[in-house]
């Protein structure tokens, strides 16, 4: 009988699909390339409250701007989310407690009050 499993062929939308924040990523940075190699006019970046001064290119300023940005956000979203997280800790879900049992539950002595099983097992007695 000859081997009957056939190999799925690959799907190019499938393998899109999962890889789509590589293929994302990259196309980003791509991007961000292109305008870096594109855009090579020379600018002065003034620092508020008399800082400083940095004179590059453009391309160079949009990529530093850009990473500060990120830089920028991760932080922000790092503070939200550890905010978010001591909320819920100080003000948990209405569960039930430990001692209180749930109604759906049976009473306690029910194995012993049921017909079901073995009744003249030796460990029955």
């Amino acid at each position: 009988m000859p081997y009957q499993y056939r190999r799925r062929r690959p799907s190019l939308i499938r393998n899109f699909w999962v890889y789509r924040r590589l293929i994302g990523t990259a196309v980003l940075l791509g991007l961000m390339l292109w305008f870096i190699w594109a855009n090579n006019a020379p600018v002065t970046v003034s620092f508020p409250f008399r800082l400083g001064q940095y004179e590059s290119t453009l391309g160079v300023v949009i990529l530093l701007s850009s990473l500060l940005g990120s830089a920028v956000t991760f932080l922000i979203m790092t503070v939200v989310g550890t905010m978010r997280k001591l909320r819920n800790q100080q003000n948990p879900p209405d569960l039930p407690q430990a001692n209180e049992l749930v109604e759906d539950r049976p009473p306690p002595d029910y194995a012993a009050k049921t017909s079901e099983g073995f009744s003249n097992a030796k460990w029955s007695e």
